[in-house]
């Protein structure tokens, strides 16, 4: 069995506006944290019964990390204004990406005159703005949140949980799962708005990391990735811990072998 391949991309200061966009790739795996003019998130795991999916994982999250910069206007429209946008505004945003998406790999399969199921990947992304969070889900992998309350102390704050958005994205056997391919229907694609009132963190992981950190059905979470949030808004979170951690035995133990990859954000909480 291969080791895995690992991942790891992460951000965190004051406002949720990340250190300098970093983008680490491991081999079907993608994984992205962007930082300007406002943060955001990005993973996409390559499908592994596809013969070049690492060219479209990568694709996908360098050609969607672009067109973020593109539309920061209609972004900031939609996820810092006071007024709550309807949902569908959120659906019709989140559409848009996965149509570019799709072309993307499209534009792949004609400079590499292959079909475009060599390149099809899953993909997560989350843009976290100053009053609401636009997420996208297609396939396994999972979305997760840290929620925060009022500390005791009069205006302080603290973790108060960890949640995922989303549908598991697993089928019953082995990469049987959702891509960006030709197939892809609007139906297959999980998208959402949330207020940002009380999210604290937001992280991305393929299914090597979501394997070990989230249970099957979705509905718990290790408190081992709270610890990383107060780590990375600590500033004690690195990278070389997160690798190291990835390649433990405890943490390889019984496990398929697949890549493991995170992308995380979290901002300071009220002292």
């Amino acid at each position: 069995m291969r080791p895995p391949g690992v991942a790891v991309s992460m951000a965190s200061v004051r406002l949720w506006k990340p250190a300098p966009a970093c983008s680490i790739f491991s081999s079907q795996d993608a994984a992205l944290a962007g930082s300007d003019p406002r943060p955001w998130l990005l993973l996409a795991d390559g499908a592994g019964s596809s013969a070049v999916s690492e060219l479209g994982a990568r694709g996908v999250v360098s050609g969607l990390n672009c067109l973020l910069h593109t539309l920061d206007r209609q972004v900031a429209t939609l996820l810092d204004a006071e007024q709550t946008p309807a949902p569908e505004e959120g659906r019709r945003l989140a559409l848009l990406l996965v149509k570019h998406a799709r072309g993307l790999l499209a534009d792949l399969a004609a400079e590499h005159r292959r079909p475009l199921k060599d390149f099809r990947c899953t993909l997560l992304l989350a843009i976290p703005g100053q009053r609401h969070l636009l997420w996208l889900k297609i396939g396994d992998g999972a979305l997760v949140i840290e929620r925060t309350q009022a500390a005791a102390a009069p205006g302080r704050e603290q973790p108060a949980g960890l949640e995922t958005l989303g549908r598991a994205g697993k089928g019953e056997f082995a990469n049987q799962t959702t891509f960006v391919d030709e197939q892809l229907q609007p139906d297959d694609v999980q998208s959402g708005l949330l207020s940002m009132e009380g999210i604290g963190g937001v992280a991305l992981m393929s299914d090597g990391a979501a394997d070990r950190l989230v249970s099957r059905d979705g509905r718990q979470v290790s408190g081992q990735l709270g610890q990383w949030f107060q780590a990375l808004r600590e500033g004690r979170l690195k990278r070389r811990g997160l690798t190291q951690r990835f390649y433990a035995e405890d943490f390889t133990d019984k496990t398929g072998g697949d890549d493991c990859s995170i992308t995380l954000t979290a901002r300071p909480l009220r002292p």
